[in-house]
């Protein structure tokens, strides 16, 4: 296939690796990022006191997003003056990029339970039987699905916000081939600002993006086989280079 057959754009950042392997298979893209994420400072996360109390040993920490896990530990437990070192600490997640996230800032967690989706994760976690609480490390805009699931069965939700989504509409001048959707945010945050034209695939991280997507469009969508950076690039190849299958 010849380079840059296809353009596709990306409304959030991709790795040099990934915009790579699409280039390699005729496909170049375009990154934007249409939402910026803005830490937050959350006092209820400040001090030592307050720290030893939030990680104590039997903790449950619930993670539905990778900023989440990053900004936790750029902003909180890594600090000029400070360094927490949480050891073993029980995690509960949503799975591919957040559970990366996640293993990363804690490299020795125990991972109690992860799915794909809020919801799922929830069921996950009561099923397990014995966690009566969770301090569940979130950005201003997520889903009620998981807290409400939660708290109906009886576990109590320590909620803290530590970063804020903020939507970056642009203006893009092309008509891409396709346009990677990475969250409902982005969804909205896209077509503030842009039309889609007619042919342009609309590829979704997962299902609440694709929900978003149909509110919106009649657009062919398209979702991703695992709700990763590395799937959502495989799945926009896949489709393009057997783009006759789909008609």
């Amino acid at each position: 296939m010849l380079n840059d057959k296809y353009r596709i754009l990306s409304t959030r950042h991709l790795t040099d690796s990934s915009v790579a392997v699409a280039g390699e298979s005729g496909i170049h893209i375009d990154v934007q990022d249409f939402i910026q994420i803005k830490p937050l400072l959350n006092e209820a996360l400040l001090g030592e006191e307050h720290m030893a109390q939030i990680f104590r040993p039997e903790a449950v920490h619930v993670f539905t997003s990778a900023n989440a896990a990053r900004i936790l530990a750029k902003y909180y437990l890594h600090q000029d003056d400070t360094f927490y070192v949480i050891s073993e600490p029980n995690i509960c997640c949503i799975s591919g990029s957040t559970r990366k996230a996640v293993e990363n800032v804690f490299t020795d967690c125990k991972i109690l339970a992860e799915s794909p989706y809020g919801s799922e994760l929830a069921k996950a976690i009561i099923q397990i039987g014995n966690i009566t609480s969770v301090n569940f490390f979130c950005g201003n805009i997520r889903r009620n699905e998981l807290p409400d699931a939660l708290q109906k069965a009886g576990i109590e939700v320590k909620e803290f916000v530590i970063y804020e989504n903020i939507p970056a509409p642009a203006v893009t001048a092309d008509d891409y081939d396709g346009v990677l959707f990475f969250s409902p945010s982005a969804v909205k945050s896209y077509l503030s600002a842009n039309r889609l034209n007619s042919k342009t695939v609309c590829f979704a991280i997962g299902r609440t993006t694709a929900t978003e997507l149909r509110e919106h469009t009649d657009n062919k969508i398209i979702m991703s086989t695992d709700i990763s950076e590395e799937s959502m690039v495989q799945t926009a190849i896949f489709y393009f280079n057997n783009i006759n299958c789909y008609e």
